[in-house]
């Protein structure tokens, strides 16, 4: 069979292909998807780079899709042809401690699709059944896209306890920082502060539910929170977070950081300050997104900056990497 693909061919390379395969046939638990769309994430700018730690060129990305089942193995039930789904890249073992205890997101090592795991930008994909994650059909594909970083802000804000919802601080507002604040709106939280650099995000920031936006370096220096999610962690703002942060508050580090960081252990110890960190999702919070995007209570139109044709990746790819983007999706068919 034909099989469409995008490829990093090289750090820096995007290309369109098609190649010849042989079409895989499905286990009892598995299902094939077409994908619809595929957005295009921070981390996979990384891998393009060659600065990931898990995958390097060449490789086949995609782990933000909103596709069709085409067919279906003979066990399963969760889904069937012709149903809508988004996808949870990882792929885990099902067999250590934390994929026994539903912890998919701690399995060790990490297998993601478009890293350890073949990436779902193409054609066809085969997965495990328990991946998919049916949607409304009245819910658009290219909203479903968005349902990624949408568990990523789900899964981010339930982590921080309902004390801190008296006040948030969320230190940037690119597609997860702007996730996160639709998500703290979402869940109630009393009142949201962010600082962010880019003009046009900081408006989003006040649209999606923050009541004061900032500029790096403008937040006053007494002003504390309750609660701070950096979703940048660098070691700026790493110190950021704990300086603005309450006595027996909680930072949540949900940025990538780029590698070790110093934290203000003395301040942490006298003040019971705890740091906790949020790494992807685990099944019920794919479903409490999709809930979000279906209920209407997630907004995307703003979010979403361009959509390109899957023919032109090497152009999507290319503004993806502009500061005022937010989301490129790329489409492969309707």
């Amino acid at each position: 069979m034909l099989e469409t693909h995008i490829l990093f061919r090289d750090v820096g390379q995007v290309t369109y292909e098609t190649i010849e395969i042989e079409k895989k046939v499905l286990k009892d638990d598995e299902v094939r998807i077409e994908p619809s769309y595929y957005g295009i994430c921070g981390s996979d700018l990384h891998v393009l780079a060659g600065k990931h730690p898990f995958a390097k060129p060449p490789v086949v990305p995609g782990h933000e899709i909103a596709a069709t089942v085409v067919e279906v193995g003979a066990n399963v039930t969760n889904v069937k042809v012709g149903d809508h789904v988004t996808v949870d890249p990882i792929m885990a073992c099902m067999h250590c401690e934390a994929c026994l205890s539903g912890r998919f997101n701690l399995c060790e090592p990490p297998h993601v699709a478009g890293f350890r795991a073949p990436g779902l930008a193409r054609s066809s994909s085969v997965i495990p059944a328990r991946n998919a994650h049916k949607a409304p059909a009245s819910l658009p594909m290219n909203v479903l896209a968005f349902a990624e970083p949408a568990s990523c802000a789900y899964h981010c804000v339930h982590r921080l306890p309902k004390a801190c919802l008296k006040s948030v601080l969320v230190i940037g507002a690119g597609t997860i920082g702007l996730s996160i604040i639709q998500g703290l709106r979402i869940i109630e939280a009393q009142k949201i502060v962010v600082v962010e650099p880019d003009p046009h995000k900081r408006e989003l920031a006040k649209k999606y539910g923050a009541i004061e936006v900032y500029d790096v370096g403008k937040l006053p220096e007494n002003e504390k929170f309750n609660g701070v999610i950096d979703v940048v962690s660098s070691q700026a703002t790493i110190n950021e977070s704990f300086a603005h942060l309450k006595a027996g508050g909680t930072v949540i580090c949900m940025g990538v950081p780029a590698g070790p960081h110093e934290v203000p252990l003395p301040r942490m110890n006298r003040f019971e300050c705890d740091l906790l960190s949020s790494g992807m999702y685990i099944p019920s919070d794919i479903d409490g997104a999709i809930s979000w995007l279906a209920d209407g209570k997630f907004d995307t139109k703003d979010l979403i900056t361009e959509i390109y044709p899957v023919e032109k990746a090497a152009d999507a790819f290319k503004r993806a990497k502009d500061g005022d983007s937010i989301k490129i999706l790329i489409k492969f068919k309707d």
